[in-house]
């Protein structure tokens, strides 16, 4: 007998733990994993402000750069409009000294009386012309009077 009452008091300690999970034993340990997730979530809330806090400073940093970039760019746009402002004055200019230099006027003289002066000797030269090219045109008529004259000498 001693050997079956050793058998059957292993039998009982083997089948114990299971009968006792199945009848509210397994409650203490659900209370267990209850409270070792607690302590988890309490351990990891401090990671969690952290990691917000990081993602903050994230943010902040990366607007600030946007802002230095935007700052940057409307600088580059001023200063990109002035360049071309004074391109257009200097090609203003050279166009202008191109129309001295084509009128016949001093190209390095400025103000407007010679801007004046130029522009009446061009109208003035432009009435002479068109008033030699009235006599040049008179006179090729008649020299084409006399051609025919001279080609018809059998009349």
């Amino acid at each position: 007998m001693p050997a079956r009452f050793v058998r059957g008091l292993l039998w009982c300690l083997l089948l114990m733990p299971i009968v006792l999970t199945g009848c509210g034993g397994g409650k203490k340990q659900e209370q267990q994993q209850k409270q070792q997730s607690q302590k988890k979530q309490q351990q990891d809330k401090p990671i969690d402000t952290v990691l917000q806090q990081q993602m903050k400073m994230y943010q902040d940093i990366k607007k600030s750069e946007y802002e230095q970039q935007e700052k940057i760019r409307k600088e580059e746009k001023k200063q990109l409009k002035k360049l071309q402002k004074d391109q257009q004055k200097m090609l203003q200019r050279e166009l202008e000294f191109q129309e001295k230099v084509r009128l016949g006027g001093d190209p390095w003289a400025g103000g407007k009386k010679e801007k004046q002066q130029s522009k009446q000797q061009g109208k003035s030269g432009n009435n002479k012309q068109s008033s030699n090219n009235k006599n040049n045109s008179s006179k090729q008529q008649q020299g084409k009077g006399k051609n025919e004259k001279k080609t018809m000498p059998g009349a």
